[in-house]
């Protein structure tokens, strides 16, 4: 596996140098530019690093230095690319790795130069919480109920906003 894996590692150092570049110069901004990145479809991850989630193990099938590599250099790939994954702190390399190549299969855009996509991973369920109820950063939000919500009566028939 270790063979692999370093085959693997090379191929994903190769796609950070593939990343695509901006038509304007950075620090500068033309709406024509923007509309253009704007209206481009979304395509899968895979698609942008040239490298498909099937070339990826399993993380049941690494070892826990294996997937502490791998969690790393996924994130490095992802950062060549301005994508950031949001994870909490102290999340296991297995997790990480694992979120990381399940994404390779989300649909997103690319914005060239200097545009950051930020991948939140979260839907603020605590109970279907993708890191663990351990490490899920909003078990502890009060979520307002809005059908349990009672609005102020107004006498004037307006609403109170």
């Amino acid at each position: 596996m270790n063979h692999y894996l370093t085959q693997l590692i090379s191929d994903m150092h190769l796609a950070a140098t593939r990343v695509p570049k901006s038509k304007i110069p950075e620090g500068t901004f033309d709406p024509d530019y923007m509309m253009e990145l704007e209206e481009s479809p979304d395509r899968p991850m895979s698609y942008w690093f040239g490298l498909t989630k099937e070339q990826f193990p399993p993380s049941e099938k690494l070892t826990a230095v294996q997937l502490e590599l791998m969690a790393k250099e996924f994130e490095q790939l992802w950062a060549a690319f301005s994508f950031e994954p949001d994870f909490p702190e102290g999340l296991p390399a297995k997790r990480r790795y694992e979120l990381m190549r399940d994404y390779l299969d989300q649909e997103c855009s690319h914005w060239p130069g200097g545009w950051v996509e930020h991948f939140e991973f979260c839907s603020y369920e605590p109970e279907n919480c993708p890191f663990g109820i351990e490490f899920c950063k909003c078990k502890d939000f009060e979520f307002d109920d809005l059908h349990n919500m009672e609005m102020p009566e107004r006498s004037d028939g307006d609403l109170p906003f």
